[in-house]
């Protein structure tokens, strides 16, 4: 997934969070950082539970401190049943 500008970014968090409805995304580990560039892995798992996505994005961060771009990877996704 890619995403520009504060609006772009929120529909995409929002998009994803509708599909996996009573879910909550969590940090993984620290947030990489190096000049305007960062990098943070998260998951996206039920309260107290396993997570059920997971994936690391990479983010550029505009002068006023707010993210400008950013990219995800997904690393973990659920598996599809038969014959999907």
């Amino acid at each position: 997934m890619q995403s520009e500008g504060h609006a772009g970014i929120d529909a995409m968090i929002q998009a994803v969070q509708a599909q996996f409805t009573g879910q909550q995304f969590r940090l993984t580990g620290a947030v990489d950082g190096h000049h305007d560039r960062i990098r943070f892995s998260w998951e996206l798992a039920p309260e107290g539970g396993p997570a059920v996505v997971a994936g690391t994005d990479f983010g550029v961060v505009a002068a006023d401190g707010r993210l400008q771009t950013i990219t995800g990877f997904l690393d973990h996704t659920p598996v599809a049943g038969p014959g999907h």
